[in-house]
């Protein structure tokens, strides 16, 4: 499955929701997740980089927890990605597994997310702690598809409740929160 997406940084998640609100969509109740990324050793964490990247996403809704352990490999950049997931009962036991495989550790980070549907369109407002507000629309689609006819419709969408495409972000949140702490 690939996975295509566009990302913006916003300054108010409230706004968006009216409007969204406004479309008939209902946003979802805020989730925490803490997500853990592994990259091949040595390899950098650029544009360029088309090795696979490791995730494992701790997920928490209210007393539930779970655990998903998913494979991104980039297409064309880092916001279109072949994508597999899958949930995992043990997720100190996953680390392991990766750190002998020869992944070393990347980036970690926690967001509240909020998901909305325009069609098959998966609407993400984020808080990335240490980072601020975004909104992501992405499509999960077959791996032949054209990606800019898949990125135009995206941004049709986030336009269609004020999201500006000068606002655009390309890099994911585990390659910004390593440049943000770079710079600190």
């Amino acid at each position: 499955m690939r996975e295509i997406e566009v990302k913006a940084r916003v300054e108010n998640l409230e706004t968006i929701i009216d409007a969204l609100k406004a479309q008939g969509v209902q946003a979802s109740e805020p989730v925490r997740q803490h997500d853990v990324v592994y990259g091949v050793r040595g390899v950098p964490g650029d544009s360029e980089n088309s090795e696979p990247w490791l995730r494992i996403r701790t997920e928490t809704k209210g007393d539930s927890t779970t655990h998903y352990f998913t494979l991104k490999k980039s297409v064309t950049n880092q916001l279109d990605s072949i994508e597999h997931e899958t949930t995992v009962g043990d997720d100190a036991e996953l680390e392991h597994i990766i750190k002998h495989l020869n992944f070393e550790l990347y980036s970690d980070l926690t967001k509240t997310r909020q998901k909305a549907y325009v069609g098959e369109i998966e609407i993400c407002l984020d808080h990335v702690d240490g980072l601020g507000y975004f909104i992501e629309a992405e499509k999960l689609t077959a791996d032949e598809v054209d990606y800019a006819t898949v990125v135009s419709e995206l941004w049709a969408i986030l336009e269609s409740i004020g999201v500006s495409q000068k606002n655009e972000i390309t890099d994911g949140y585990d390659v910004l929160m390593n440049k943000q702490l770079a710079k600190a």
